[in-house]
């Protein structure tokens, strides 16, 4: 990482925090998995900052409130006493209520820790929740709002928790201006106190309408957002295929929505405007109004009209902080229920029923038993998964590879979920449908489980780039670059895969950067650093799903021939519909409605019409796989050398038209 001989002062920063402004980083307490129990907790974990920070808060808006009536005693006193010390008492009334005020407004310091500590646990607890082990919440929850649940929606609760100490300070003050009116003048002490919670009530009752209009509207926004980034993720597959006017008419469509819905929560949030305005601003003229005859007539005096003057200030307070109460709640409640999905989630997966003392099967040698479709897979052979349903087929490789202890499946009589979870993993290699890449170094992605922890790189080194030429698009994780010992298997695994030109177009091989997503490379360069990386782990079993569907049919023929090679007398499972692929398996097993149908070679099967269907099928898709047009390769793609190279650093796969890749695969 390079260094910076210059500071970067951002601001001070004591040595050590107060002790109630220090994050915890032990391990997170148990968040309930119900909505009400996720706001209950938030509010126990922060109680008695929460109770100090409302005394505070109650205590200013006290004396916000009576420094008009100070201010309007002052006057009183000068003008019936003149410039004499009679007016001191009053003037120190009103300075002892301007500092008090001004010591407790440091409280908001207090509100920020409030907000973040209550959003720390819950957050802290989704991500023990998300990361590391597959739940069922993925089934019904996007990614998207996962994410939004553990940084938003968190946040959200954590305002609303921090909110509250304010709304009470709030209607104490009102109360206390409610209280000073009616011990100047009943009548209209008594108009403000109950004409206010009237219009209280209405303002209430049209927040409700355009609550819903609001929501309606952030739910289009939500599906607009998706689709932005599912544009921005899959722009140059859809360029090459061209689907972006499609992709543009369908933008266009959602932003319309977004706009309607827009214009109807703009009538609602207009009527709740001018209520919420237009009402204190009436109370204030009848105040106000009054006050002048009242003092004209002689009932009051000047320094009484001048409190008047001020109390008006109060009485929009309450309805504002209805609405923002009411604004903060729902975001809040919409928030923790969201969360409560991601907390209520179960592993699909884990060490449960496992049996400590149950000895693991031989796995170079143990024959897989789906008890759902019947297939049995024998040791040492790459075996083919055919069906006329993908699902199908996908599904039985998921089974195998145990990915829900739902699904009961053997090796060597032995039921896997008795096994512990690690020992399935270790010898049992998956890669799904989903070539999925992530920010880090090539080397890093192809390790996966295996790769070394990169930590941030400091944040001060990252506001430094921006004062360096390039600097805004150096990576934020840092790793030490330089060979590694683990390096020339993963050179194999890539040369198996055929990914040359996945390390030569890599800037710095196996030390470059690769993008958010594998965003930097093709679909095709990512399904095959996908399956690069499935193959380094070098598993006793590798099961793997469509792993050609996004390359040309050039490169899916070597891939083809070297898988056979790599994987030679290990068990080797691949769903594939790809007579390329096909013919390089010792044995094809065919589904029908997710059963075992038929079994035996390519060659041999091929005679059966069902089967054939299927293939044939296939080969029309092969024949799509040829020279791709100029305009419709991915962006960035250029020739590297010997299009029979190896993977060695110096000689890369030639990547003319007949090994682009099929970028419509890409966007699996």
């Amino acid at each position: 990482m390079a260094s910076h001989s210059h500071r970067i002062y951002i601001a001070p920063m004591p040595r050590r925090l107060p002790r109630f402004m220090r994050e915890d980083t032990s391990e997170p307490d148990r968040v309930p998995a119900t909505p009400s129990g996720i706001m209950r907790k938030a509010f126990r974990d922060t109680w008695k900052i929460n109770l100090v920070y409302t005394a505070m808060v109650c205590i200013a808006s006290v004396c916000a409130a009576l420094i008009p009536w100070a201010l309007g005693k002052v006057l009183d006193s000068g003008l019936e006493n003149g410039l004499t010390p009679e007016i001191l008492p009053g003037v120190g009334l009103f300075v002892g209520l301007v500092l008090l005020n001004s010591v407790t407004s440091v409280s908001e310091v207090m509100e920020i820790v409030i907000a973040m500590r209550a959003a720390w646990n819950p957050a802290r607890r989704l991500m023990r929740v998300v990361f590391g082990r597959r739940t069922d919440v993925g089934r019904d929850m996007a990614s998207g709002d996962i994410v939004t649940a553990m940084t938003v929606d968190a946040e959200r609760v954590g305002s609303f928790t921090a909110y509250l100490p304010s709304v009470v300070g709030s209607f104490l003050g009102f109360a206390a201006v409610v209280a000073l009116m009616i011990g100047i003048s009943v009548p209209l002490g008594l108009f403000v106190a109950v004409g206010m919670p009237i219009l209280m009530a209405v303002t209430s009752w049209m927040v409700k309408p355009f609550e819903a209009r609001v929501a309606e509207q952030r739910e289009e926004s939500g599906i607009l957002t998706s689709i932005a980034s599912d544009g921005i993720a899959g722009l140059r597959v859809m360029r090459g295929v061209g689907g972006a006017d499609l992709y543009n008419e369908t933008y266009a469509a959602q932003s319309a929505r977004v706009r309607d819905a827009g214009i109807r929560a703009s009538k609602y949030r207009a009527r709740l405007r001018v209520v919420s305005e237009a009402g204190p601003a009436f109370f204030t003229a009848v105040v106000i109004g009054q006050g002048l005859w009242m003092t004209y007539d002689g009932a009051i005096s000047p320094g009484a009209l001048v409190a008047f003057y001020g109390f008006t200030a109060y009485l929009s307070i309450p309805i504002e902080a209805l609405i923002e109460t009411t604004y903060v709640a729902t975001r809040a409640w919409t928030g923790a229920k969201k969360m409560s999905r991601i907390l209520a989630a179960k592993r699909l997966a884990s060490d449960a029923q496992a049996d400590p003392g149950l000895a693991a099967p031989d796995w170079t040698r143990a024959a897989l038993t789906d008890a759902a479709s019947g297939v049995r897979i024998g040791p040492g052979k790459t075996v083919a998964l055919v069906s006329g349903s993908p699902e199908d087929s996908a599904a039985l490789a998921a089974r195998l590879a145990r990915t829900d202890d739902a699904d009961e499946v053997y090796a060597d009589g032995v039921d896997l979920r008795r096994l512990r979870l690690a020992e399935v993993r270790k010898n049992i290699a998956y890669s799904g449908p989903i070539a999925e890449l992530y920010m880090g170094t090539l080397r890093s992605n192809l390790l996966g489980p295996d790769a070394e922890p990169i930590e941030p790189r400091a944040v001060a080194a990252q506001v430094a780039d921006v004062l360096e030429p390039g600097g805004e698009i150096r990576p934020v994780l840092s790793e030490e670059p330089g060979e590694r010992p683990v390096d020339a298997g993963l050179l194999r695994a890539l040369n198996a895969a055929d990914g040359a030109d996945v390390l030569s177009s890599t800037e710095g091989g196996l030390d470059g950067q690769v993008a958010e997503r594998g965003r930097s490379m093709s679909g095709g360069q990512r399904q095959r650093a996908a399956l690069a990386r499935a193959l380094a782990l070098d598993a006793p079993v590798t099961i793997l799903v469509e792993p050609t569907s996004a390359v040309d049919s050039h490169t899916e023929s070597r891939i083809a021939e070297r898988l056979a090679d790599c994987r030679a007398g290990k068990t080797t499972i691949v769903a594939t519909v790809s007579p390329l692929v096909l013919g390089r398996c010792d044995e094809v097993v065919f589904l029908v409605d997710g059963k075992e149908a038929l079994r035996g070679t390519h060659h041999e099967l091929s005679s059966h019409p069902e089967y054939r269907a299927v293939v044939h099928r296939g080969e029309s898709d092969e024949s799509d796989k040829g020279p791709t047009a100029p305009d419709a390769r991915c962006e960035g793609t250029r020739d590297v050398g010997d299009e029979k190279g190896g993977v060695d650093g110096k000689v890369g796969v030639g990547l003319g038209e007949a090994d682009a890749d099929r970028e419509k695969g890409g966007a699996k």
